[in-house]
């Protein structure tokens, strides 16, 4: 009787490319939309990532309910939202994937010029029914009202689609910074849970992004305050350090030296003391937050006292000596402190021991 012949295995199909694998150790610059979409200002930043050990970009895809990104939301034509600051995204995205650099899509929610004017029934409202404004002069969309949250969910995808990796939130909160007491939600009475408290429907919208974020196998990352590692309580504004931090895979904490208030962690002047206010900061948070990754934000910008490479690595120094590996540099104008960040190995801790030892936070 014949032998029949083996079966033969199907061909497995080819993994799919990743066409931005993630940094061992993410360490980054903010970059506006319009400095992203401008050639001669690229060239400089990726001269810079060259000759640094920074290897990611944060760009703003949102920003005060702007989108510089050509897309085909609905709301966003609406309202006239759009400012085109990125006329060629493919390219962009090209260009950064040919240079090895990680980008992160910023996406700031809540705050927003735009959407709130043009539809007030989806506004945090003044009692007579206008948009709230803060001190500021911006409107903020109703955390309350879930067609708020499907508009940024929208920019979400168009950012995923693009090819971004990792979405990173912003003003993923209620407002502040002026008159709260005269706020009123028009979206609370539709709300599902209408006592729902804010961190509770940050929680939840969080929650809510973060599902079609990972179903795009993209990271999910959120920028809070500093300040809220060192009480208990949300402010108001719904960032309650645990619940806010709970649906992201890591969190960025701002701890600027120049936003500290005199006498905050007992440092008299946390502006002129760079690494005590951000080493007391971010021990608060690893204290508080022993297993979640963290990426802090660090001041690359003079507020009051000249910032140069000395003030930005003594935060970075703090912040690898409590096992922090990973950092982002905000300068709003783009204009980076390069000799801060040729090397920074000389703040590399050793390895601590597995065995009685808590677990340590490393970033991303």
């Amino acid at each position: 009787m014949p032998v029949a012949p083996p079966p033969v295995e199907a061909e497995k199909p080819p993994s799919p490319k990743i066409r931005f694998p993630k940094p061992d150790h993410v360490r980054g610059i903010y970059l506006t939309a319009w400095s992203a979409g401008l050639n001669s200002r690229m060239d400089n930043v990726l001269k810079m990532l060259e000759a640094t050990e920074l290897n990611s970009l944060v760009i703003d895809i949102r920003d005060a309910g702007i989108i510089y990104f050509k897309t085909d939301i609905p709301d966003a034509a609406a309202a006239g939202a759009t400012q085109v600051a990125v006329t060629k995204p493919e390219a962009l995205m090209t260009r950064l994937e040919e240079a090895k650099v990680y980008p992160i899509a910023r996406i700031a929610c809540f705050r927003d010029k735009f959407v709130p004017i043009k539809f007030p029934n989806r506004a945090v409202q003044t009692p007579d029914g206008k948009p709230w404004k803060d001190r500021a002069g911006y409107a903020w969309l109703d955390p309350y009202n879930k067609e708020n949250w499907e508009y940024l969910a929208a920019v979400v995808d168009f950012a995923l689609e693009l090819g971004f990796p990792e979405i990173q939130l912003d003003y993923v909160r209620f407002p502040s910074e002026g008159k709260m007491s005269s706020m009123v939600f028009p979206g609370k009475a539709k709300y599902p849970k209408p006592d729902a408290k804010p961190a509770e429907v940050i929680a939840e919208f969080a929650n809510f992004i973060g599902k079609r974020v990972r179903d795009k196998g993209a990271v999910y990352s959120a920028d809070l305050f500093g300040i809220i590692s060192s009480g208990n309580a949300d402010q108001g504004i719904g960032q309650e350090l645990q619940a806010s931090s709970a649906p992201f895979d890591l969190i960025c904490p701002m701890v600027y030296p120049s936003h500290y208030a005199r006498g905050e962690y007992g440092v008299a002047n946390p502006n002129a003391s760079p690494y005590l206010i951000v080493s007391k900061s971010l021990k608060d948070f690893r204290d508080k937050l022993p297993d979640k990754p963290l990426r802090p934000w660090l001041q690359d910008f003079s507020l009051g006292i000249p910032y140069g490479a000395a003030e930005v690595r003594a935060q970075i120094k703090a912040a690898r000596e409590l096992g922090y590996t990973e950092y982002l540099l905000w300068n709003a104008q783009n204009k980076y402190t390069a000799a801060a960040v040729v090397d920074t190995s000389e703040f590399d801790q050793p390895a601590r021991p597995a065995t009685g030892s808590a677990p340590q936070p490393s970033g991303g």
